[in-house]
């Protein structure tokens, strides 16, 4: 995004510069096209602003902060140092206390030395684990504190609800869970792919069908992850898209305007052109509001449909009285329902207010093209990565439907309390991230620890 904002600026200035010639010249059309090249200048500083202040001020660099992180974790920021393991992800060191952290666990939960306090031995492997994973920095030392919350459950050591209220509260973790594959999602671009790839397939879009694209995506995206964050990822991606429309409309008006200087002659008038550029423009405009307002709509009927679709229903499902007989799975059958029928009044209702009477035609294939391209440019093709997360959140997804029937049975006390909850199920596929060697950033995971930072 950085990068399209700092490719606006010189276009801008170069619009600019063709306006301050044009003036001097002298000559008989140029005030005309000199102020639509400066309005055209404008638009293209809108957008070089816009993109920059999407940007989340977090993921911005500072030398400050990769010292802190260096400074924590000293092996895993030495990116020059030879990392013959693991498809170049770790030092020798690394993979060595990765190999001595398994082994414990292996050998403290098989042997058993404490037969008086059997469950002492499980937790007697969970700390030697974490503590070769912490000494060798096999995965961010901020990674690792999750393990216990992980383990301990399946180890039948104490409960998710327990071991959680050594952090926050269970529920605060299953959001860390779920937000973390989410920020790997970010990471990877992977929406943007997904619809730079449908609207390519569908070819010249019209408004109805482009909102219906955009609003389908989101709502299927928020159901995996969190709304908020399919809204904030999907948006910037929208909002240059548009510009990008919005400014094929300017040129192509401009390259139009020698064509009705001729026709002044058989009556059309420079205002009427003028007007209809203009009333062009405005469409393209109405057209971008309905389009963020349908990217709104879409990402909140889609997290209706789930228990981690939005934040309101994490707060819901911490309350004792609804977690003791609220599942993922039950929730979802209860909320599909009302998430499809609120998300096509969303799309009718919007269609009916903006895109209904438009002379807006649409986005064609250069536009969308060129917007491939500048991805391409910026990410490259699809990648290994990609496919990984994207694996990792539909594994995200099936665990989260399959627990109460085909987990929690399972792995319960003597008394039959369940131990596994959804917290444990949101952060164990999330860590698995941390663990899988990134193509695209060699020497990092597919979800480096400075993104979520």
């Amino acid at each position: 995004m950085a990068n399209q904002s700092e490719a606006d600026a010189p276009a801008a200035m170069e619009a600019l510069a063709q306006a301050a010639a044009g003036a001097a010249a002298g000559d008989a059309a140029p005030l005309k096209r000199s102020a639509s090249t400066l309005e055209r200048a404008g638009t293209a500083l809108q957008r070089a602003g816009s993109n920059l202040q999407l940007q989340r001020a977090s993921t911005l660099p500072t030398d400050h902060k990769e010292l802190q992180h260096a400074a924590t974790m000293p092996m895993m920021f030495d990116q020059e140092a030879h990392r013959p393991c693991c498809g170049g992800l770790w030092k020798t060191q690394q993979l060595f206390g990765f190999a001595l952290g398994v082994l414990c666990l292996v050998i403290l939960t098989s042997v058993r030395p404490f037969q008086e306090y059997p469950q002492a031995n499980e937790m007697l492997g969970i700390t030697a684990i974490c503590a070769s994973f912490w000494v060798f920095e096999v995965i961010p030392v901020y990674m690792t504190a999750l393990l216990p919350l992980v383990l301990m459950p399946f180890f039948k050591v104490t409960s998710s609800e327990i071991a959680a209220q050594a952090y926050w509260s269970w529920v605060s973790l299953l959001v860390v869970g779920v937000f973390l594959v989410d920020i790997a999602l970010e990471q990877v671009h992977l929406p943007r792919r997904m619809a730079l790839g449908l609207l390519l397939r569908v070819g010249v879009v019209h408004p109805g069908a482009l909102l219906g694209c955009f609003m389908g995506l989101c709502w299927l995206l928020a159901m995996f992850a969190n709304s908020v964050a399919v809204a904030l990822l999907i948006t910037p991606f929208a909002i240059g898209l548009m510009n990008a429309a919005e400014e094929q409309v300017r040129n192509t008006a401009e390259a139009e305007e020698e064509e009705y200087c001729a026709a002044l002659e058989s009556g059309a008038t420079q205002e009427s052109r003028s007007g209809a550029t203009e009333r062009a423009v405005r469409d393209v405009q109405k057209f971008a509001d309905c389009l963020l307002l349908g990217i709104a709509f879409a990402a909140t009927c889609g997290g209706i449909a789930t228990i981690t679709g939005t934040l309101n229903h994490y707060f819901l499902a911490g309350e004792p009285i609804v977690a003791a007989k609220l599942t993922w799975g039950r929730w979802f059958a209860f909320g599909i329902p009302i998430s499809i029928v609120t998300v096509l009044l969303a799309y009718a209702s919007l269609y009916a207010r903006y895109v209904r009477g438009l002379r807006f035609a649409g986005i064609d294939h250069e536009v969308l093209k060129a917007e491939h391209d500048e991805l391409l440019s910026e990410v490259g093709p699809f990648s290994r990565d990609e496919l990984l997360v994207a694996l990792v959140q539909i594994l995200q997804f099936v665990l989260f439907i399959i627990r109460p029937f085909a987990i929690s049975p399972f792995i319960t006390t003597q008394f039959g309390s369940t131990l596994v909850n959804d917290a444990t199920i949101a952060c164990a596929p999330a860590l698995l991230l941390f663990f899988i060697p990134s193509v695209v950033r060699p020497g990092q995971a597919v979800l480096a620890w400075p993104a979520v930072h």
